[in-house]
């Protein structure tokens, strides 16, 4: 199980939540995936905390679990330069 103590960062960006573990790997989901997530605005997107086994968004009471997103990890990369140094959230 991947667990909120193995999660470095999160981010959001206009389409997509991303993760990345302390052991460098990177996955991510697209907001159109969960309807909740894409009707969503930018505000409500980024105001999220991380719980123990995943992300949650109290604003629109969504929940994805780093398990699902880890081995489902067939959305886009993001390059290293393009990730926001903030993005981590407890």
């Amino acid at each position: 199980m991947i667990g909120k103590q193995n999660i470095e960062r999160v981010w959001v960006d206009d389409t997509h939540v991303y993760a990345e573990t302390k052991d460098g790997r990177r996955a991510s989901y697209a907001f159109s995936e969960w309807p909740r997530l894409a009707n969503a605005t930018a505000e409500q997107r980024q105001d999220f905390y991380l719980s123990y086994g995943g992300i949650h968004w109290p604003q629109i009471d969504e929940d994805l679990s780093f398990d699902g997103m880890f081995a489902d990890n067939t959305v886009p990369y993001v390059a290293e330069d393009d990730a926001p140094e903030y993005i981590t959230k407890h």
